[in-house]
């Protein structure tokens, strides 16, 4: 196929299969326990994740990184399917973010400093996302809970 192909597809059919060849990529990744990149909460002593492939994640620079913002999953996802209260905000929660340095080939765990302090929270976090124990963490004055001021 030559880089001048359109790869868009062209009718309802291509279109399905394509989702579905995603769909089943990323199923076959996430089996295979790759590593994801991904935005977390802890919502009332629950880890709340959401974690993509490194094959889907965006590219902020050097970092591969989670595809959509808190703010966004929070409300288009996650409330609307009843997982987190739906009267709340998206930084009302402590919360954080696993990035990919391309430079260094090393995970970033970045999370406010009351998740951090709960060792067993920061290993659900990194088991969920299948990471390396290598993963390093780190507190980010961007994800300061509002309850803690973490």
């Amino acid at each position: 196929m030559s880089s001048d192909e359109d790869l868009t597809p062209k009718t309802e059919t291509q279109l399905i299969a394509a989702i579905y060849e995603r769909a089943q990529a990323r199923k076959r990744e996430r089996v295979a326990g790759a590593p994801e990149v991904g935005i977390f909460w802890v919502v009332d002593g629950k880890a709340v994740i959401l974690g993509e492939p490194l094959s889907e994640a965006e590219s902020w620079g050097e970092f591969k990184n989670y595809s959509q913002g808190h703010d966004r999953e929070w409300s288009r996802f996650l409330q609307r399917n009843g997982i987190v209260p739906r009267d709340s905000e998206y930084d009302d929660y402590p919360r954080g973010r696993v990035v990919y340095n391309t430079i260094t080939g090393s995970f970033n765990l970045f999370a406010d400093k009351c998740i951090l302090k709960d060792k067993s929270m920061v290993q659900k976090v990194l088991a969920e996302l299948h990471l390396p124990s290598q993963t390093t963490t780190e507190s980010d004055p961007h994800y300061k809970c509002q309850k803690c001021g973490g």
